[in-house]
């Protein structure tokens, strides 16, 4: 450790800490522009300029690292006339358009120039004129008026994601900020630079002249969007979402990263698809009116074939509170414990051994099980390219298709389709293995710190994983699942299984006729449960199917009630990420129409049925690890398999599937406009074969009677012989389809309109 004094206050930091860093430990702010924490130095903008005794002229406090006995004063005549200096440089060409800025109120900029600036102007001629409101994406907008250069947007795409979209163009006092080629930023994680320009040149196009930080509110919060849970900030206007940015835990050297799709799509709480008309029987009703007609259905069935002829599967993306409001109307007030979380997966995961984003940046070896987290958990990524920096981590994928990329690079073992699980136990297995195998097998086996990132796709390995970290013996090792849905962890916390088997018997007692009614909680079977066969014979047969949520599933006909629920911003509440950890987001918009939080929506089904129901206050940190949630002790598994398939006939492909983010994320008007239109993938190769153009087309997917037609795009990332089509995908049945079979693939016929002459 390092001693020395800043403004007289003594500390000790480790080695290699930059001086503006160690002052933050002390609370002593250093202004900056172009230093960030997960950037490094730079030394571009010269505005943290402080003193430093023994040194001749002032020094960057951003660039200079700490020395044993380092005297350093952040004030003082000299220091206050150096920053002046810098921001009179600063204001040469700026604009000086504060009133109509954006950034106007948060702005980095006229914080320091009102600190420390000179508050006159010596310079009388006229301001070089600069492109404004140039979109650098379609969420993004560059006003090069009001650029100070501090390069931390270039340096983030370029450095920390590994994508380089911006770059510096020009030279002296025609210098400016554009991107490479005049190509738009198309990096996931582009809106981050809106967060990270400190002062109103890079602005969200979605935001833009929507509201100003006197008339909003902004509340912590926690993205909606995939299971990562990233800290946010949402900022309500009139009711309404109409801003989400990063939310940094320097506590848990989080930097507040998020990703584009979870960035951009908060306004799909006022999406037009929004459920916020309760429903009764097809016909539009008062909320009141239509809870009153459920409560009495639910009864009389209760009354005369028990509770056990009601079953109850959630969704879960609603809190923890509202998920164990709803898990005690299921058991106390309907006497049932058919109660299940739907997920789109049939794995489960060994609770034992979830693991934590600490371990993953610890980590010595990752093992991408069947996940691209890329499109999956795409802030995952971030944090495995922080990770990489840090120290070596070695990276193996390994899947039915290739899962490392340019971004993450490492080495793959492509299993053929559904046989991921039976090459691991290969690996896992006694027998000898040459070459490449063999050396996963070593490193698996050997690495210090192992984390598996498990997309939850083949339920044999969970067995496996337990075996995998038997024999490790103390080297650690542990598990981050990637698949959905968002809170279903925070579900297990509410007391409601998440096991893939307690949803499987749900839908197999509603197919076979033991179900009476089946109420919904913001969960679509057809569309995520692994077998939609089993779901869609399930809601044919079951008399009734009431459902509370967002969005209603399709088909609608098929609902005897539609009641809308409160959404994500609109309830304040806990939710549970994909390592377990507890978080609070708060409300920051009102619910819409008539839409009301669950837990006010079942205790008026309990009193509707008779049976009101007193919901005590719940803390879902009570009795936890922490703020996350208890796993249970560690259980020994056994090693297995999957039975190996047999080839394909000529003229078939493989289907392949998994989660990606940008398809499965709720509706939104706002990535509408960025929406894939390709989203189904064929290599390089089939894709000629089938005629298919570069850019991608429609094509035509068939097995047996079933058919439908997707746009498709070349990627040469999925084997030969194979098509990937994402999980969740509307109109695109792929949970219908049976993976053991084959499935014939053929280009669309196009579609023509012939618009007659009048």
């Amino acid at each position: 450790m390092i001693q020395l004094s800043i403004d007289g206050r003594e500390i000790s930091v480790p080695e290699g800490t930059m001086v503006v860093d160690a002052a933050a430990k002390l609370g002593i702010e250093i202004p900056v522009y172009c230093y960030h924490q997960a950037l490094g130095p730079l030394g571009a903008c010269r505005i943290c300029l402080v003193e430093i005794e023994k040194m001749p002229k002032l020094q960057t406090a951003c660039t200079t690292a700490v020395r044993e006995g380092m005297v350093v004063h952040t004030g003082g005549p000299a220091v206050e006339k150096g920053r002046q200096g810098i921001l009179e440089f600063l204001l040469i060409n700026h604009p000086l358009d504060c009133p109509v800025c954006d950034k106007g109120g948060e702005c980095f900029l006229q914080d320091y120039s009102f600190w420390y600036g000179s508050g006159k102007n010596r310079f009388e001629e006229s301001k070089i004129q600069r492109q404004k409101d140039y979109p650098v994406s379609d969420y993004i907008l560059l006003d090069q008026e009001r650029c100070v250069l501090c390069q931390r947007c270039i340096r983030f795409l370029g450095e920390y994601v590994g994508e380089e979209q911006l770059m510096l163009e020009g030279r002296g006092v025609h210098t400016v900020v554009s991107t490479v080629e005049g190509q738009p930023a198309h990096s996931p994680y582009a809106g981050n630079v809106i967060d990270l320009c400190p002062v109103g040149a890079l602005l969200s196009e979605p935001y833009h002249f929507k509201a100003r930080p006197w008339n909003i509110e902004r509340e912590e919060t926690v993205c909606s969007v995939c299971p990562v849970g990233c800290a946010s900030l949402v900022t309500g206007r009139d009711g309404h979402p109409v801003r989400l940015e990063g939310r940094p835990q320097p506590d848990l050297d989080d930097y507040g990263f998020l990703c584009d799709h979870g960035r951009f799509t908060y306004d799909f709480v006022n999406h037009p698809a929004r459920l916020e008309q309760a429903f009764l029987d097809g016909k539009p009703a008062s909320a009141s009116a239509a809870v009153a007609a459920v409560g009495e259905r639910l009864a009389r069935v209760v009354e005369k074939s028990g509770g056990g002829a009601v079953a109850v599967l959630t969704g879960a993306v609603h809190t923890v509170e509202e998920e164990w409001a709803l898990a005690q109307f299921a058991r106390e007030s309907i006497g049932t414990s058919r109660l299940a979380v739907l997920k789109p997966v049939a794995g489960d995961l060994p609770l034992p051994l979830l693991g934590t984003y600490a371990d993953l940046a610890a980590a010595t070896g990752v093992l991408l099980l069947g996940a691209d987290p890329y499109e999956a958990v795409p802030v995952m990524h971030l944090k495995l390219r922080a990770a990489r920096r840090a120290h070596p981590v070695a990276v193996w994928g390994l899947g039915d298709r290739v899962l490392t990329r340019s971004t993450l690079p490492g080495e793959d073992f492509v299993a053929e389709p559904g046989q991921v699980a039976a090459r691991l136990g290969v690996v896992l297995g006694g027998e000898a293995l040459d070459g490449r195998w063999a050396e996963l097998r070593r490193g698996l086996l050997e690495t210090e710190r192992l984390v598996v990132l498990w997309d939850g796709a083949d339920p044999a390995a969970a067995a496996l994983l337990a075996a995998l970290a038997g024999q490790r013996g103390e080297r650690p090792t542990a598990v981050l699942p990637t698949h959905g849905p968002r809170n279903w962890l925070g579900a297990v916390r509410a007391g409601i299984s998440a096991e893939h088997a307690a949803a499987a018997r749900i839908l197999e007692d509603a197919a076979e006729g033991r179900l009476e009614a089946l109420i919904l909680l913001a969960a679509d079977p057809l569309r995520d449960f692994p077998d939609g066969d089993l779901a869609a014979r399930a809601l044919e047969r079951v008399p009734a199917v009431y459902f509370a949520g967002w969005f209603a599933p399709e088909p609608r006909h098929a609902l005897s009630a539609m009641l809308p629920t409160a959404a994500w911003a609109e309830v304040t509440g806990t939710y549970a990420n994909m390592e377990g950890r507890l978080q609070v987001a708060h409300g920051a918009a009102a619910a819409p129409g008539q839409a009301r939080p669950v837990r006010s929506l079942v205790t008026a089904l309990a009193r509707a049925m008779g049976h009101p129901l007193r919901l005590p206050d719940f803390d879902p940190f009570q009795d936890q690890d922490g703020d996350r949630i208890a796993r249970p002790a560690k259980q020994p598994a056994e090693s297995a398999g999957a039975p190996a398939r047999p080839a394909l006939p000529p003229g078939e492909w493989r289907v392949l599937t998994g989660d990606m983010v940008a398809v499965s994320h709720p509706p939104s008007e706002i990535a509408e406009r960025t929406r894939e239109p390709l989203p189904l993938r064929l290599h390089p190769h089939d894709a000629d074969e089938l005629g298919l153009g570069a850019p991608g087309g429609l094509i035509e997917v068939a097995q047996g009677e079933r058919r439908f037609v997707a746009g498709a795009r070349r990627d040469a990332r999925i084997p030969a012989g194979r098509v990937f089509i994402p999980r969740g995908l509307a109109d695109v049945p792929a949970n219908r389809l049976d993976h053991g079979a084959g499935v014939k693939i053929a280009l669309a016929d196009p579609v023509r309109e012939e618009v007659a002459a009048p």
